[in-house]
């Protein structure tokens, strides 16, 4: 009786948190200074890890290293917060970005606008 306890334990979790796991970089869109850039896999490739209290990243740009990082978040409503507290990218170390999101099917669509202005959205596709 124990396993099916613990199994139900784990897949109610899981149903409270769509965004457990793992998950590859389908596109985005960024705000720069000269305007909104965007990147697509296979020239940009991310893999991002879910846990039920953590998250990271890393990402290559045509191959080479470019960014990795993570740290803590919490879901409330449609927002996935998170909370920047290591990686490569020093001038967001500290930092707390409120994302909302969905998930489509496999797919986890989140975007981020601060003081009502558009900062990115990114897709990203499950492992599966």
């Amino acid at each position: 009786m124990k396993p099916l306890i613990l199994t139900a334990l784990v897949s109610g979790t899981a149903l409270a948190n769509p965004l457990l796991g793992s998950w590859e970089f389908v596109e985005g869109q960024y705000a720069t200074a000269e305007g909104i850039v965007s990147a697509k896999a296979p020239q940009l490739t991310s893999v991002k890890l879910i846990t039920p209290t953590h998250h990271s990243y890393i990402t290559q740009s045509q191959g080479k290293f470019k960014y990795a990082g993570g740290g803590t978040y919490v879901l409330k409503g449609d927002q996935f917060i998170e909370t920047y507290e290591y990686g490569n990218v020093t001038s967001l170390l500290g930092r707390t970005m409120a994302f909302s999101y969905k998930v489509e099917g496999d797919l986890w669509h989140h975007e981020l606008y601060e003081n009502g202005q558009f900062v990115e959205r990114e897709i990203w596709k499950k492992v599966r």
